[in-house]
């Protein structure tokens, strides 16, 4: 079982004051990676609905609450780490040019010795893709061509695509295609996320998925799988969770919000059971107590980690 940290991108004064202290304390530690999420801006008022407020909660989307753009975040941890992944949890497909992710993801791949995992998802928040001249019903058919045009710019020199959103003939990337690509996660718990992973992904990322919810996703898989054509277990399946230490459950600022476990055992137990689902990475989401992080790290390295197969 691998386990992941949430890097503190999101919140006010959250700048490399932060952030490096976190990065650095997870490399040092042993996690496997480190992650950015991905939002361009807020909105002050806001018809669209949170997709993943379970049990009633609802994600601190407060305007000017600050969102560091991650694969800017992630180059500058890059440069501090040498070791550690570095992941996009999950990079939203759709609002940004593909041949330009194409090139920011390869050099970020290739600058990092090979650690960067772009995980990416359709995004959510129709006032933010009207902001950016984007029609939200597109948002999948946007994602599922971008990540082929990805593939595409990655694999083939020369390189041709035509699309409904992105053509182009005989070119080829500006680094061009080379040994090593970041692999696709594909983030997102619905079915479409699903099946878009078995079609496109190397990998699924699911945002506070709970182990008992693993037999249902491993039977979509497994459906989905036949459908296409391809088997479930060619995919690396991760989860993001949130955590608090024990110490610090009373600081925990999202009422209703079911962390992972309540003491150590309770951890281990519960990350038990997603690896017996096959799960093999599950990402922690420290970042509610930013300021605590490193002190949050340390506790779970020692407290956790050494009962982890």
């Amino acid at each position: 079982m691998k386990i992941g940290v949430a890097l503190p991108t999101v919140g006010l004064d959250h700048g490399p004051e932060l952030l490096l202290p976190v990065a650095e304390a997870a490399e040092r530690l042993g996690f496997d990676s480190v992650w950015a999420t991905d939002h361009a801006l807020m909105c002050y008022q806001r018809e669209s609905e949170y997709p993943y407020g379970r049990s009633g909660t609802e994600i601190a989307m407060t305007p000017g609450i600050g969102w560091l753009e991650p694969l800017a975040t992630l180059s500058f941890v890059a440069a501090r780490t040498k070791r550690v992944g570095l992941g996009t949890s999950v990079l939203v497909l759709p609002y940004r040019n593909p041949v330009l992710v194409a090139s920011q993801a390869a050099t970020l791949h290739l600058l990092s010795r090979d650690r960067l995992i772009l995980g990416v998802g359709t995004g959510w928040m129709r006032e933010e893709f009207e902001a950016l001249g984007l029609d939200p019903a597109e948002r999948g058919a946007r994602t599922d061509e971008h990540i082929e045009v990805l593939r595409t710019l990655w694999r083939d020199d020369p390189a041709s695509f035509e699309g409904r959103f992105t053509s182009f003939d005989d070119v080829v990337l500006g680094l061009p295609p080379r040994g090593s690509t970041p692999p696709v996660w594909v983030g997102g718990n619905t079915r479409p996320a699903l099946r878009r992973a078995l079609r496109h992904g190397d990998g699924w990322h699911g945002f506070e998925v709970y182990a008992e919810d693993m037999g249902a996703i491993r039977a979509q898989l497994e459906e989905l799988g036949d459908e296409l054509g391809r088997d479930p277990a060619a995919l690396e399946l991760s989860v993001v969770r949130g955590m608090v230490p024990p110490a610090r459950e009373d600081e925990s600022f999202i009422e209703g919000r079911r962390n992972l476990g309540a003491s150590g055992p309770e951890m281990v137990e519960e990350l038990g059971r997603y690896a017996e689902a096959r799960v093999g990475l599950v990402l922690v989401q420290v970042s509610l107590l930013a300021p605590l992080m490193p002190e949050g790290l340390e506790w779970f390295a020692a407290e956790v980690m050494p009962q982890l197969d």
